[in-house]
């Protein structure tokens, strides 16, 4: 187990202001049997109010508004959280992680490049779901590029094969759209990774009972160095940052994400790179 010490910051400016701003928010990680949170600051500027619940995929979510005019949202996040990594979480198992999503869609491009990992799988003899989804994983890393600003949060899984280039979201799409069309299910995460940089995005599949991570964007298996925000069937059901507001504005955001060990203690910070696409606007 890992102690770490993470903050994670947004500010979202408006070109002119804007009013009746509702919100809903999965920036505040929260407990699971592979990490235990204590929150030291959570808040979200300006707000009327705030309430916390469980969305139906049991990720904390935060909703609020605030109706006044203002040209500049926040929330800051800040705590201290207990990991452990690279292990089988036990969990039931619910059969919509079976199917394609809106973002993992078994499209053409899809299914070919499923069907080159399969024939990867059999030359590596690759048998067990882990085998299988590890070698997918190293698959996927060596033949699509990591680049910034070719894709957006819209872009689904084979359109970022398309392109062949793409963020964290991307690998995790395509990770996520594999794996399903080889009948092992699978999930979308986001959170925070050990380092300074922004929001991360990886994927988890289901063996032996439990939820098993694995980060294709860096060819990693989830370790004590990542902090869980929320889990879904694709992107598009763990935003971290979503809203609605009257006015006529366009909007400048800024992330910040810094994760790092705590250690006899001291805070020590091991550096890493995300890899990451920012939080979408609201």
């Amino acid at each position: 187990m890992r102690k770490l010490r993470f903050e994670y910051s947004m500010e979202l400016k408006f070109s002119s202001p804007v009013s009746s701003h509702y919100f809903a928010l999965r920036c505040v990680p929260g407990d699971s049997l592979r990490q235990k949170i204590e929150l030291k600051k959570c808040q979200v500027t300006p707000a009327d109010y705030t309430g916390a619940a469980e969305d139906g995929f049991g990720n904390l979510k935060l909703s609020g508004c605030c109706r006044a005019p203002h040209d500049t949202f926040s929330y800051h996040v800040a705590g201290t959280a207990w990991t452990e990594g690279m292990g089988v979480w036990k969990c039931p198992l619910h059969p919509m992680y079976r199917y394609p999503s809106a973002y993992t869609r078994f499209d053409p491009e899809v299914v070919r490049f499923s069907e080159a990992v399969r024939d990867e799988c059999r030359k590596e003899s690759a048998e067990t779901v882990l085998e299988k989804a590890v070698c997918a994983m190293h698959y996927l890393h060596v033949h699509f590029e990591y680049m910034p600003g070719v894709t957006d949060v819209s872009t689904t899984a084979a359109q970022a094969l398309a392109i062949g280039k793409g963020v964290c979201q991307d690998y995790a799409h395509i990770m996520i759209a594999v794996m399903r069309y080889m009948k092992i299910p699978a999930r979308y995460v986001n959170g925070l990774m050990i380092g300074e940089g922004a929001t991360h995005a990886w994927t988890e599949v289901y063996t032996d009972g439990g939820w098993y991570g694995l980060d294709p964007t860096n060819d990693l298996h989830i370790d004590e160095y990542y902090i869980s925000l929320a889990h879904g069937r694709d992107y598009g059901d763990c935003i971290v940052d979503r809203g609605i507001f009257l006015g006529n504005a366009s909007q400048e955001q800024k992330i910040y994400v810094n994760v790092e060990e705590i250690k006899d203690g001291r805070d020590s910070c091991v550096n890493g790179t995300a890899g990451g696409r920012e939080a979408d606007d609201p």
